[in-house]
Parts: structure tokens; sequence; C-alpha cells
């Protein structure tokens, strides 16, 4: 017969909370740092877009897109 474990459901494979605790904060922080990352990037592409439209707009130059109807 099996043995009971008294233990419910999915169990962690790591038995001490404080280490689990420390490695979901290092998975948190590195999470944040590269949303702060991406986003610093997407930013920076708008604005080099924008200020490529301003230039193009200040020179009178139309540009056509290549998207179909």
């Amino acid at each position: 017969m099996a043995e009971l474990t008294r233990m419910v459901g999915f169990a962690s494979s790591i038995p001490e909370k404080t280490f689990s605790r420390r490695q979901t904060l290092g998975v948190e922080l590195m999470a944040t740092v590269a949303l702060a990352v991406s986003l610093a990037i997407a930013l920076t592409a708008v604005s080099i877009g924008v200020a490529r439209a301003q230039v193009l707009h200040s020179l009178g130059k139309t540009v056509t897109l290549a998207i179909r109807p």
C-alpha cells in the first residue's frame, strides 16, 4: 500500500522556504529589469520614428507605405 506523506497536491521541490523566496525574488527582479529595458528600447524606437516623420514633413516629402488595402 502507498505511504501517505500528509501533503496534498504538488509540493515544492525546495524544502527551505527562505531559499525558495530568494530564488523567486531573483526571478522577479530579472523580469522587472527586462521589462524596463524593453520599454526603453520601444520608447527610443518610437521617438526616432516621430523625429524622422517630422523631418520628412518639414522637407515636404511624402512617404508611401507598402500596405495593401
